[in-house]
């Protein structure tokens, strides 16, 4: 049965499942992967760099660097907590933002997803509070904060609601506006209920808009686009398969993947489960990613100084 799953970090680490205990304990990774961890009081930090075909095989992802970022605490719950994850995601966007060797460069952020449902809309929500400067500093004879950079940001939709592909709406923008790099916002799947809404990962590799519900579209990539193109999701949902798995292998149910194949054979419709405190959650995951992608692209700013910024 597949599980499905949008993190790096869950990939490899089934990788493990479907080894022996002997294969287990030697903790051997597939030549070209290699996993570090980090932590600070609040998070745990994961980088995964895949760079062969090989690993690319074996955990079913791109090659490239996947960043994963996990609370410790399952909720944001408190303003310092909140701050802190901002502070540790705006160190790793700027690592991506400084391999341009641009003094000033050109920075366009797309928020993904469909605002008219809560589980799919953190990208627009994150748009919602990033501070755009492009206009202003394409203004003349206008006097700004030298610490602001050059940002500009949308929310393209999605297909249902704009009969247009979303790579299709970014292609057409970039050729205006010619960024340096692209960050793309989106929410994914998890195969854990316990990362929902408490995880983010940051990767080189693009993204497939819509593929978190099964819902795949045109790819956004360096290879597509022909600039940077950096990911930023959070898992807001979980595959209901994949969590009534979970459920039933922590139970010790035997023939656990038996009950599941019929289950699956008799229900041809996909669900996604999603926590019933999403709206909040979803809230306080935007608030974090915005404030986080205000410091690594306004440099010298505090949290509440580059938010007076926000009209």
């Amino acid at each position: 049965m597949e599980i499905r799953t949008d993190l790096a970090l869950e990939a490899r680490e089934m990788i493990d499942e479907k080894r022996s205990g002997r294969m287990k304990q030697k903790n051997v990774l597939p030549e070209g992967m290699t996993v570090n961890n980090r932590e600070t009081e609040y998070i745990v930090i994961t980088d995964i760099d895949i760079t062969s075909e090989e690993a690319e095989r074996t955990i079913g992802k791109k090659q490239g660097k996947y960043i994963t970022i996990e609370l410790k605490n399952p909720e944001l719950n408190t303003i310092e907590v909140q701050e802190s994850v901002s502070k540790v995601l705006a160190e790793e966007i700027n690592k991506f933002i400084m391999t341009l060797n641009r003094e000033e460069p050109e920075i366009m952020i797309a928020g993904l997803g469909n605002w008219h449902i809560t589980a799919d809309s953190l990208g627009p929500k994150v748009i919602d509070k990033i501070v755009v400067t492009r206009h202003v500093k394409n203004m003349k004879d206008v006097e700004i904060d030298g610490r602001l950079g050059s940002v500009c940001a949308v929310s393209p939709g999605v297909m249902g609601i704009t009969g247009i592909e979303t790579s299709e709406i970014i292609r057409g923008m970039l050729s205006t506006v010619q960024p340096d790099i692209l960050f793309v916002i989106d929410a994914l799947a998890s195969r854990k209920a316990s990362r929902v809404n408490t995880t983010i990962q940051i990767s080189d590799t693009g993204i497939i808009p819509g593929s978190g519900v099964g819902n795949h579209r045109m790819e956004l990539s360096k290879e597509v686009l022909g600039i940077p193109v950096i990911a930023i999701g959070v898992p807001t949902v979980v595959d209901a398969v994949t969590l009534v798995r979970d459920i039933l292998e922590k139970a010790g149910v035997k023939e656990s993947e038996h009950i599941l194949k019929e289950a699956e054979a008799k229900v041809t419709e996909e669900m996604v489960v999603t926590p019933k405190n999403i709206d909040i959650a979803i809230e306080r995951m935007a608030a974090v990613i915005s404030n986080g992608m205000n410091l690594a692209t306004h440099k010298g700013f505090e949290i509440n100084e580059i938010n007076e910024y926000l009209i």
